[in-house]
């Protein structure tokens, strides 16, 4: 089992070196601003979180927005994690990575900024659209 745990974190590892090097070989045929990604997830804490890839000077650069269950923006938005919560959190993701689906959106590597003033009301929009609204919308075939 340990060994599974190993290969399995390795393998979350190498996917997410290998997506960050294709948005930085995207990044540098974009002009600024283009978006790369946005990755909306439900975390482990029952938080959520918005994502956004952005291209800036070439080079992909990420912002993490985190809000409440229902996507409502949470007052901690400013300062960033600090570098041990992400530290704390890559480690637990690596004991075992399933137990995070947020794993891939918010692990290591990059690290991500806080997001501007517009990227906080973009990203702010976007949860609470999927995880306030969306969650209300009936999905049973009728």
């Amino acid at each position: 089992m340990l060994r599974d745990q190993a290969t399995l974190s390795k393998e979350v590892h190498d996917v997410l070196v290998a997506r960050w090097e294709g948005f930085k070989r995207l990044a540098r045929t974009l002009p600024n601003r283009q978006i790369l990604a946005v990755e909306l997830v439900r975390t482990r804490d029952d938080e959520t979180a918005a994502v956004l890839t952005i291209v800036q000077n070439g080079e992909p650069v990420r912002y993490l927005v985190t809000g409440d269950a229902h996507g409502r923006l949470k007052a901690r938005t400013q300062p960033p994690r600090s570098a041990s919560d992400d530290a704390q959190r890559i480690a637990l993701a690596a004991e075992d990575p399933a137990i995070d689906p947020g794993v891939i959106a918010i692990g290591d590597p990059p690290p991500k900024k806080n997001g501007t003033p517009g990227i906080v009301a973009v990203a702010g929009n976007l949860l609470s659209a999927a995880f306030d609204v969306a969650e209300l919308v009936d999905t049973s075939a009728k």
